[in-house]
């Protein structure tokens, strides 16, 4: 996984709850952490290893993380990353207390690998915590939530925001625009603060705004553009989810007097959906998209 450089903004109230069932030696063996994207479900999950082991996670021996390989274009969670887990989990903590595993993106699993994993909690390892992670909890089989003990995340207030922007010290004129645009999910937040993001994101909107009296061609043209540019990435995906994502959250916050708000929204959703598995086109999709302004 890449390491994560952050800090955890908010869910003292999470925080709170786990120090509190740690202290007391109370700790279930599986959780789901649901909410939406890029709020810091995965950085509380990191935390916690670090509060009950006193170490860092980091090429530690007794954490493990799995998601969807998305720098291979992958979208799924595949029965050989459970397999991998299930080896993980067959020797007791080389340093412990606990063995703790991390599954990002839980929505993903394949029924194979459902199946697999499910085996797993039904008969816990001990000294082991499996944490799973998902923005979409209604595409886990209802067997493997019944198992787990749900915790709900939040976005952070725009006080928690702002404060966080000050500390960074970020202007006022691109705290207005990161708050408006990240509505609350401080992962958002450090990707417009760290490594261009910024100019990104107003390159982004600008576009947009700019498309919405552009003509046919140069609609498609653009299409073109953005299409060929995220397929000189190692991920088609990681081309298109930043820029749809300013798209989505500029127009929530821009457009909510205009009566084709609701159109626009709904669309790109869709769009986002399609250019998340690969099996669609997506330059087609991003054209349907585009000439539906």
């Amino acid at each position: 996984m890449k390491y994560l450089n952050m800090e955890l903004v908010g869910h003292n109230k999470q925080r709170k709850y786990f120090k509190y069932i740690v202290g007391n030696g109370a700790l279930n063996y599986a959780y789901l952490f649901t909410g939406p994207e890029m709020i810091g479900k995965k950085m509380l999950a990191l935390e916690l290893f670090e509060t009950i082991n006193k170490r860092s996670y980091i090429n530690d021996p007794d954490f493990i993380f799995i998601g969807p390989n998305v720098s291979e274009d992958e979208s799924k969670i595949y029965i050989e990353d459970i397999r991998e887990l299930k080896s993980f989990f067959r020797f007791k903590p080389y340093a412990g207390p606990y063995k703790m595993a991390v599954i990002d993106d839980a929505h993903c699993f394949t029924d194979e690998a459902a199946n697999a994993l499910l085996k797993i909690i039904e008969e816990p390892p001990q000294l082991s915590i499996i944490i799973l992670i998902s923005s979409m909890p209604g595409l886990i089989p209802t067997t493997i939530l019944s198992r787990c003990e749900r915790v709900r995340f939040n976005e952070a207030t725009e006080k928690e925001t702002v404060d966080y922007l000050i500390e960074k010290k970020i202007n006022k004129e691109d705290r207005e625009f990161i708050v408006k645009l990240a509505d609350g999910r401080i992962g958002l937040v450090n990707r417009l603060i760290e490594g261009g993001g910024m100019a990104e994101a107003k390159k982004a909107v600008d576009d947009l705004r700019k498309l919405f009296n552009s003509g046919v061609y140069e609609k498609m043209d653009y299409a073109k553009k953005i299409h060929e540019k995220a397929l000189q990435r190692s991920s088609g995906q990681g081309g298109y989810q930043p820029l749809i994502s300013y798209w989505l959250n500029w127009v929530s916050h821009h457009l909510q007097n205009s009566p084709k708000n609701e159109k626009i929204v709904k669309n790109l959703l869709s769009l986002n959906q399609l250019v998340s598995q690969p099996q669609f086109n997506h330059r087609l999709a991003l054209e349907n998209f585009l000439l539906n302004l």
